[in-house]
């Protein structure tokens, strides 16, 4: 090699140093990102019914403490649902999030909570808009996040309105009232349905990761899917009778049958769909079945607010349901879309098993709650899925 040449070649290699200490030197100068957690999907992790702190039987005033949107003095009281829900309460956007939803009361640590869930969101929605409540694709919300934010957990909720959940209450609610058992009607209606709820979610997930990898890169954040809580209990486990007054009363008017049907089969059938999908799409599995056992609706370990207990209401999280009821003429408070959502309690319960599960930054986990205790003392317990066989 020549003198000349030599001379050439290092200064195209003394360039090329050059060039990638100044892109070096650019990137260190570029300011992170802020940390945000996200959470996506339906009304389960949106923050539906966080305005409720407990059910009881009253119409008038905070419904003995337990309506959060309600605040009252000497001039009497005021009830605006937009002090739990803020914007997503109006005429156009139902999506409620709520003030305590799962992503806000995980307080995880230097990160900002962002919720894109919307109420009544099915896979389609999250990925293609909701067109019933005039809300934007989710996928595009969580473009413009990763814009702002480094994202470190996300996690989805979804797949309950695919299966018509809602219809399923509503329809089982109307057999209670009218003689018939809506089990026999469902089970076949959501057994046909399971394959193209896995091939939904699925297809939901792999758009999410596509979204957060083409931003800030594969192995950067934490996937949590997680599945539903049973808002009721087995029969054995209600404190009313199947002969009442569940409706009048208690808010939870099904038979016997159909809660077995729902706490023993539907629940765990939607929970072990999930699961399948989580370990094909490789991200995290949170199992939340068994999250409100004896603190749902009208369940044995837990209670209403009374008006001969006043003095102690609006009960504490280590008493009161953890559910919000079914709304009907009988309780005509907020909005029928809240029936058997996690309530205040409920969400800060999943709040603290989202806080946990990203604690433990690998794994598959179920979540439960602790007897007698409030929601900030739930607990995991590892779980096998199909990677571990």
């Amino acid at each position: 090699m020549s003198g000349a040449t030599r001379s050439r070649v290092l200064a195209a290699v003394i360039a090329i140093g050059a060039a990638a200490l100044t892109a070096t030197e650019a990137r260190a100068a570029t300011p992170a990102l802020p940390a945000a957690v996200v959470s996506l999907g339906d009304s389960y992790i949106s923050g539906e019914a966080g305005r409720w702190r407990g059910n009881a039987l009253e119409n008038s005033g905070d419904k003995w403490g337990t309506d959060l949107a309600t605040t009252c003095d000497a001039n009497g009281c005021t009830t605006d649902p937009q002090r739990v829900y803020g914007d997503t309460h109006t005429s156009t956007n139902m999506c409620h999030r709520s003030t305590s939803a799962e992503i806000i009361s995980a307080a995880i640590p230097d990160a900002t909570p962002v919720n894109l869930a919307c109420s009544g969101a099915t896979t389609l929605d999250v990925r293609n808009g909701d067109a019933a409540r005039n809300q934007p694709n989710q996928l595009d919300l969580l473009r413009a996040t990763v814009r702002e934010h480094h994202v470190k957990l996300v996690v989805l909720s979804v797949g309950g309105n695919d299966l018509g959940f809602g219809d399923i209450i509503a329809d089982c609610v109307k057999g209670y009232l009218t003689g018939y058992k809506c089990a026999p009607t469902w089970d076949p209606k959501v057994a046909a349905k399971l394959d193209q709820l896995r091939l939904d979610v699925g297809a939901t997930v792999k758009a999410i990761k596509e979204v957060l990898n083409a931003a800030q890169g594969t192995g950067t954040y934490q996937f949590v899917l997680q599945s539903y809580p049973a808002p009721m209990p087995a029969a054995r486990n209600f404190r009313i009778p199947e002969e009442g007054p569940r409706f009048s009363v208690g808010g939870c008017p099904v038979w016997d049958s159909d809660a077995n049907w729902a706490r023993q089969q539907l629940v765990p059938t939607i929970a072990e769909q999930l699961k399948k999908v989580a370990a094909a799409r490789s991200v995290r599995f949170l199992d939340l079945q068994g999250a409100y056992d004896g603190r749902g609706v009208c369940a044995t370990d837990s209670q209403q607010a009374q008006k001969e207990n006043s003095a102690s209401n609006p009960l504490p999280g280590t008493t009161a349901e953890w559910v919000r009821w079914v709304v009907s003429g009988y309780t005509p408070q907020g909005d029928r879309q809240e029936s058997m959502h996690p309530n205040f309690y409920g969400q800060r319960a999943l709040g603290t098993c989202l806080r946990l599960m990203h604690e433990k930054a690998t794994g598959d986990f179920g979540c439960h709650n602790t007897r007698g205790a409030g929601p900030g003392r739930m607990t995991l317990s590892p779980i096998a899925t199909t990677r571990d066989l």
